[in-house]
């Protein structure tokens, strides 16, 4: 069954790693994501579920598409970027959710991150600062048979890393596909 949510993935993670269940004698506990979801309240205007927080490494699975610049995306109908300052407020804007799964994925789970942007301060060099600022993450190989390209060379990544990452140009006529960027990693 497919429970439709609303969710700040930026605030998603319990401060003190524990969610409240009961207040008896043991003190607070985790709930699993089931006891999470039914006990979200449902928002009156939009029928949807209000999900407040869920506790630290309750994820096997995490695939995190977060909001991007959409350079990739063609045709373009319309444009919200006008300055180099304003592209870059979306890695910063990103970084925030990478927090949140990184902080929400079990040790050995996996987490996809993607982007649909050309942009390599959203795709190569967030993958770098994953790398550099979360040592816990580990950067897997991703096969070339699913096309695109690797990763761009001089963003920040090694030769090797550059080709454990694909990218998709919508510029290069063999693919003929949007622009977008997808990395994999596992949680040691």
């Amino acid at each position: 069954c497919i429970t439709p949510l609303v969710l700040d993935a930026t605030k998603c993670v319990d401060d003190d790693n524990s969610v409240v269940v009961s207040d008896d004698n043991k003190g607070p506990r985790r709930t699993s994501i089931q006891q999470v979801l039914d006990a979200a309240e449902i928002d009156a205007m939009t029928s949807l579920k209000m999900i407040n927080r869920f506790p630290p490494e309750s994820f096997d699975r995490i695939l995190l598409d977060p909001p991007c610049s959409a350079l990739g995306l063609r045709p373009k109908l319309f444009v919200t970027h006008t300055t180099l300052e304003e592209l870059r407020k979306h890695a910063s804007y990103q970084r925030k959710f990478v927090k949140a799964a990184v902080a929400l994925l079990k040790r050995g789970g996996f987490m996809t991150y993607s982007t649909c942007t050309i942009n390599s301060e959203e795709n190569e060099q967030m993958v770098r600062h994953i790398l550099q600022d979360y040592p816990i993450m580990k950067l897997l190989p991703i096969s070339d048979e699913i096309g695109g390209q690797a990763g761009l060379i001089g963003c920040g990544l090694s030769d090797d890393e550059r080709n454990m990452v694909r990218r998709f140009d919508p510029h290069n006529e063999e693919s003929d596909t949007m622009g977008f960027f997808v990395s994999l990693f596992q949680k040691k």
